[in-house]
């Protein structure tokens, strides 16, 4: 289950750091675009549509150390609540419902295709000194979609669309900004050649974004709920 993945995910970050660097250059894997998951590209994408967080599936969980504040906070696929130990349950219950509500509200406006676009444009300015969406032969459209469940993001260079998997939409930001990145030197460079990597290089968190997207998905591969 996701619940023990997220859990272990500290555990992993650091198993995979340590198998990070002993892979070098373009023999180096992907774990953004699988090569092997080429058959989700060709197939119709599916617009992902965003979901409002179900509450009966939020987790509370109470804390000796919040003595009078209350938060909530995405844990992946996870929303979370900690609350003081002594707050009586009639209390909680409206403050999960405002807490969450501020949660989706700020992960809808982010998941729009506007702001998705303005996110790719600063990371291309910024890591690749041009303007992609300006300087590309094509078009260039950036998505999140729902059917890319065996890769992180994708690319087609001779149209300009990325894609990006809709299981990400809770991650942190470091993690979605390396994928957005990573699909955006596609345009330039088709392959996972030295190339390809001396330009994801440039963008500081690539290793530790790759560690976490590695742990997860080990972590949703072996464990199971008790």
């Amino acid at each position: 289950m996701v619940e023990h993945a997220a859990r272990e995910l500290h555990h992993f970050y650091h198993l995979s750091r340590l198998a990070l660097s002993t892979m070098t250059g373009s023999n180096q894997p992907s774990l953004f675009d699988n090569p092997d998951s080429a058959s989700e590209v060709n197939a119709d994408p599916v617009e992902f549509v965003y979901q409002r967080t179900d509450l009966a599936t939020v987790e509370v969980r109470r804390s000796k150390r919040a003595k009078r504040n209350i938060t909530a906070y995405r844990d992946n696929e996870k929303t979370v609540v900690t609350v003081p130990t002594r707050m009586a349950k009639r209390d909680i219950d409206a403050y999960v419902e405002e807490l969450v509500t501020r949660l989706d509200d700020r992960d809808e406006r982010l998941s729009s295709q506007k702001l998705l676009e303005q996110r790719a444009r600063k990371l291309s300015l910024k890591y690749l000194d041009q303007d992609l969406f300006r300087t590309h032969s094509v078009p260039v459209t950036i998505r999140w979609v729902t059917n890319q469940n065996s890769r992180w993001g994708s690319c087609t260079p001779a149209d300009g669309a990325i894609r990006l998997s809709h299981r990400m939409q809770r991650m942190p930001n470091f993690v979605i900004d390396s994928v957005i990145f990573h699909e955006l030197i596609h345009l330039l460079i088709t392959d996972h050649s030295p190339a390809f990597y001396e330009l994801m290089q440039r963008y500081p968190e690539h290793e530790k974004a790759k560690a976490y997207l590695d742990g997860y998905s080990h972590a949703q591969q072996h464990f199971t709920a008790e």
